[in-house]
């Protein structure tokens, strides 16, 4: 199984599964509700490795990525389409599309042991906008 990451609106950002390795859905609700809630959180959280580029041969997305997490709110990209496909077999069978996600924390991972560091972005659809969130799967091969 692979995962696939595509950003759009602002700089467009792309990894694939040579970079990304687990992406969790969240459906979020507060945890002191005592029936179903309308105050509704989608989050995405999605985890890879950072493969340096000596010479910089290949260029590093996750600058891009942490870039992103630094905008302020006053930005009008800050909001992002984001898209995640998840692969298995070389056949699609999850796609989730966050059309106003936001970065709420970017983590980098570096130590000298294992010499490839990890990072973690969690994302969370604009409030407002929950109902456009579209999760997707079934597709025909």
């Amino acid at each position: 199984m692979g995962f696939r990451l595509k950003v759009t609106g602002g700089k467009d950002i792309e990894m694939n599964e040579s970079i990304l390795t687990a992406v969790h859905f969240i459906s979020d609700t507060p945890d002191t509700s005592d029936a179903r809630s309308t105050d509704l959180g989608v989050i995405l959280k999605i985890v890879g490795r950072i493969n340096f580029s000596l010479g910089a041969q290949i260029a590093d997305a996750t600058v891009d990525v942490a870039s992103w997490a630094l905008m302020p709110s006053d930005q009008a990209d800050c909001y992002r389409n984001v898209q995640v496909q998840v692969v298995s077999g070389g056949q699609i069978v999850r796609q989730y599309t966050y059309p106003n996600a936001f970065v709420m924390d970017y983590l980098e991972d570096l130590n000298d042991e294992e010499g490839v560091g990890t990072w973690t972005l969690l994302l969370k659809q604009k409030k407002d906008l929950t109902d456009k969130v579209e999760l997707k799967g079934n597709f025909e091969a």
